[in-house]
């Protein structure tokens, strides 16, 4: 009995789905269209990207867009997620021993944002995040939720939320102005200099006396 030959690729009836690739070149694409996003929604807003530009930046069909990602607000979601690695690291310095985890947690920042790749990643999150609410809230989860929350974890005393929130502000300023901004000689400096300079003050804020105990806020009547 003669064998069925299996129809050509070209022959095949229409509105099959199309066979995956492999999945090395599913993340590839994936993480172009990621890219291309990120750019688009740091530099036009969310109002001013459409799938239509993010793919063809990313140089895919449009519908692969939407197939990985659903549609623009789920492409925005997953454009703002913190980088792989970057949420443990910075719960690995957190966790260094006491009088060395001002030191820990400056040069982590530094490495992060001095990292080919996740540098632009960073700066997009928070370029889009300025200007768009949703981004914002979400950025405000996963601060609050993991980076505050892991340097406010390690420490003792009853002012462990304040320390946190003056560690953070003290390296959100620092990332600001020498890595989004470019401003000022604090961008010029040297890796170790601005360790030198910024480790002792996140130090302070660590475990150093604060001086006056914030009030909690009077009850409205």
């Amino acid at each position: 009995m003669a064998m069925r030959k299996r129809p050509p690729a070209a022959a095949r009836k229409p509105g099959l789905p199309p066979r995956r690739g492999p999945k090395a070149a599913r993340g590839e694409i994936a993480e172009r269209i990621l890219t291309a996003a990120r750019t688009s929604f740091a530099t036009r807003g969310y109002a001013g990207t459409t799938l239509r530009d993010v793919a063809a930046a990313a140089s895919v069909d449009r519908a692969l867009v939407t197939y990985y990602f659903t549609s623009k607000a789920g492409l925005l979601a997953a454009a703002i997620e913190p980088p792989a690695g970057f949420i443990e690291d910075a719960l690995r310095a957190s966790s260094a021993p006491l009088r060395h985890r001002g030191h820990a947690l400056t040069e982590n920042m530094l490495t992060q944002w001095e990292t080919p790749g996740l540098a632009e990643v960073l700066r997009s999150i928070i370029l889009t995040a300025a200007h768009e609410p949703a981004a914002m809230q979400r950025l405000r989860g996963v601060f609050t939720g993991s980076l505050l929350a892991a340097v406010a974890g390690h420490l003792d005393d009853d002012e462990r939320a304040l320390r946190a929130g003056l560690v953070a502000s003290q390296l959100i300023g620092v990332a600001m102005a020498r890595y989004v901004w470019r401003v000022g000689v604090l961008a010029e400096l040297d890796r170790d200099q601005v360790i030198r300079y910024v480790a002792p003050t996140i130090q302070r804020y660590l475990t150093g006396r604060l001086g006056i105990t914030p009030q909690p806020p009077a009850a409205s009547t």
